[in-house]
């Protein structure tokens, strides 16, 4: 699959294949620590997703990072708001349900006047 985003760049994702889950875990305890269950965590494991499933910038090919300086090293390819874009257009209906349901316990969380 090939996602082109408005400023014509594009992004080619990968199939995910097992060593991806294991890489993704590995690289949200390095790059969050102990996020806990909140949307901020949420949203870091949405990018660390979307940057694992990038297999190609442009039709060139890119390694998967494995640590934070190769994960700077290929956000740096993009644009804020490129990356904003391509994260919008990449997350799943189940993310984006997630993301809805974090958002909502943060409106809500105890001793809220919401709640």
């Amino acid at each position: 699959m090939e996602i082109t985003l408005s400023t014509g760049k594009r992004v080619g994702v990968r199939e995910k294949k097992g060593q991806h889950h294991f890489i993704e875990r590995r690289l949200m305890a390095t790059s969050m620590g102990e996020g806990g269950q909140n949307l901020g965590a949420f949203m870091g494991i949405v990018t660390i997703a979307a940057i694992v499933s990038i297999e190609s910038i442009d039709g060139e090919k890119v390694s998967t990072p494995v640590n934070e300086s190769e994960i700077y090293e290929l956000m740096d390819r993009f644009t804020y708001e490129e990356w904003a874009e391509f994260e919008m257009k990449i997350r799943t209906p189940e993310d984006k349900t997630k993301l809805e349901e974090a958002a909502k316990n943060l409106l809500n969380s105890p001793g809220s006047a919401n709640a």
